[in-house]
């Protein structure tokens, strides 16, 4: 059976295989070879799972090194799938956008049975409070409370300018779009196609360009990608394929990405695909090209928003 995708995992789920991945990385960051039995029993106390079920996991780690291996299966329907229908689901989207998304600031209760009395009117059945919950959720956390009028959130969800700086290489990656000043004209007539699009990333610490992806599509998840796919792996192939003679020293998963507030970068596929790798994500606010490093608590402000 294939595994899900990163942004396809329920939420509980997933915050505790991260809780799993963060514990494992820092017991296997001061051991090599065979572990001792008393560490594995500290170990198992940590994950608070039984002491065989943290060797399976610590294997599954040393074997996958993502947060998904870490991910619990369990039998049934796959964790993070919807079964909801197109008719359910378009009452929900429109009850919180008509109803909940404004400045009357109207409760989650309150949402559930505006939903369920939408439903009943239709002939439908209602759904769960849960489902509800889930959808609001993929709303993003700021407009939400921009929306509803909620500064105190807003503030909180918002970047702090400030200088960014790196004392290390690959420490903090900025990854960007830009529309390329060039036009790409059409080789038989010459006339002009347009002008393309480059997304690239870039180390802070050494400003060395760690990886780019060039395409005449507007920017993407995809673009995004394949320019980190690009800044992950050896040139080495890269540059010869290409007959390019001088070196590109640079390769390795980054600690940080610096980002803007794209739909692309804050998109869960994005943000889960970061997470699986153990890549942290900083957004910077508009008009900031330069600064702003995020540090709030995001669940923390999330349950507080409600």
């Amino acid at each position: 059976m294939n595994d899900p995708l990163p942004n396809e995992i329920d939420e509980a789920l997933w915050d505790e295989a991260c809780r799993r991945a963060e514990a494992i990385r820092g017991f296997l960051m001061h051991r090599s070879g065979k572990v001792a039995v008393g560490d594995m029993t500290l170990l198992a106390a940590e994950l608070e799972v039984s002491r065989a079920t943290a060797f399976r996991l610590i294997k599954l780690f040393r074997n996958g090194g993502t947060v998904v291996s870490l991910v619990e299966r369990k039998p049934g329907r796959p964790d993070g799938s919807r079964v909801l229908d197109e008719k359910r689901e378009e009452i929900i989207r429109t009850t919180i956008n008509r109803y909940y998304l404004n400045k009357n600031r109207p409760s989650i209760s309150q949402l559930v049975r505006d939903v369920q009395t939408g439903c009943i009117s239709v002939g439908l059945k209602p759904p769960h409070r849960r489902t509800i919950e889930t959808l609001l959720e993929d709303i993003d956390l700021q407009k939400r409370a921009k929306r509803r009028g909620e500064t105190e959130v807003v503030k909180r969800t918002t970047a702090v300018p400030g200088m960014l700086t790196a004392s290390r290489p690959l420490q903090i990656v900025q990854v960007d779009h830009t529309k390329a000043d060039i036009f790409v004209v059409d080789e038989e007539t010459r006339l002009p196609i347009g002008r393309p699009w480059l997304t690239l990333a870039m180390d802070v610490c050494s400003r060395m360009v760690t990886g780019f992806y060039l395409t005449m599509e507007a920017p993407s998840r995809l673009s995004t990608s394949l320019c980190l796919l690009h800044s992950v792996f050896d040139k080495s192939s890269w540059l010869r394929e290409r007959e390019i003679i001088e070196p590109w020293p640079v390769a390795g998963l980054p600690e940080t990405l610096h980002v803007d507030n794209g739909s692309d970068f804050r998109s869960r596929a994005f943000k889960r695909g970061c997470e699986d790798a153990g890549i942290a994500i900083d957004w910077r606010p508009p008009g900031e090209p330069r600064f702003g490093v995020q540090r709030d608590n995001q669940d923390e402000t999330k349950r507080q928003s409600r």
